[in-house]
């Protein structure tokens, strides 16, 4: 790296972005962690990071070189400047836990997340490739069962297209990551069933597993995902991308939840 003209970390969290599916699964590991807990990353050790990520401090150093860093610790000053710049901002974090601190002010909060739902489903409205869409719903028509991936932000949002199933009477699941039984379910995964993949930036990895499990067996995939070059889109049948607003620290789902509705109301109308 240049040191007259350090990297920001908004430059490096999207270079970890771009490169995230070419990395092996411990790199994987420590990205989805590096972009998660950016603040761990700037104010705890190597012994301390590697533990907590169950990798040995060594791959921290080479994760940092995958990216033209020297070793971890100057990769490391990324993230402490991020803290530095953002410090006032941590403050104010901090204040708003101390009952004793002046209340928030709810109404800008509120217009804040107003605003900010509001633009995700205006670039919808301007982006949504109605293609793919149409074809969406009939694949998703068509099916016998569908089987639905969907965890983290984006759990939520397949919480609500199996209940929205559900209402209309359709055959459908959701995959149980938590009782580690998404593999066999994936394995029961007929011909004329369909799996709905959900994931956005980074990806998690049991749905894109899950994912790539159903395409090597050769099943049909129905994916919502942020990039048309992510995953869930590579390797789907028909994929749904919606756009994120990587300015905002919480991503409203308000444009996933409207695609859902419409996928919802096609597959389900008499």
């Amino acid at each position: 790296m240049n040191k007259e003209a350090p990297e920001t970390f908004d430059a490096l969290r999207q270079r970890i972005r771009d490169r995230f599916p070419d990395l092996s699964p411990h790199l994987q590991r420590i990205a989805r962690a590096s972009l998660e807990e950016p603040n761990g990353f700037a104010l705890n050790t190597t012994p301390i990071i590697a533990e907590s990520l169950s990798v040995q401090p060594s791959t921290l150093i080479r994760f940092a070189k995958e990216f033209n860093y020297s070793g971890f610790s100057h990769l490391q000053r990324v993230f402490r400047q991020r803290l530095i710049e953002g410090s006032a901002s941590l403050r104010d974090q901090v204040l708003a836990n101390d009952e004793s601190a002046e209340p928030a002010d709810i109404e800008a909060d509120f217009k804040k997340c107003i605003s900010a739902h509001l633009a995700c489903l205006r670039e919808l409205q301007q982006n949504c490739d109605m293609d793919a869409l149409a074809a969406a719903v009939q694949r998703l028509r068509r099916a016998r069962h569908v089987y639905i991936a969907g965890l983290r932000r984006s759990r939520p949002i397949a919480d609500y297209f199996h209940y929205c199933l559900l209402r209309g009477e359709r055959s459908c699941s959701l995959l149980d990551f938590a009782g580690g039984m998404a593999g066999p379910q994936i394995a029961t995964i007929g011909s004329d069933d369909v799996l709905f993949a959900v994931a956005f930036s980074p990806y998690s990895k049991p749905v894109v597993d899950a994912l790539m499990d159903a395409h090597v067996s050769g099943r049909r995939i129905v994916s919502l995902t942020d990039s048309a070059d992510s995953p869930l889109a590579n390797y789907a049948d028909v994929s749904l991308v919606i756009g994120s607003d990587t300015a905002s620290r919480l991503q409203p789902i308000s444009g996933a939840v409207a695609l859902i509705q419409t996928l919802a109301e096609g597959i389900t109308r008499p």
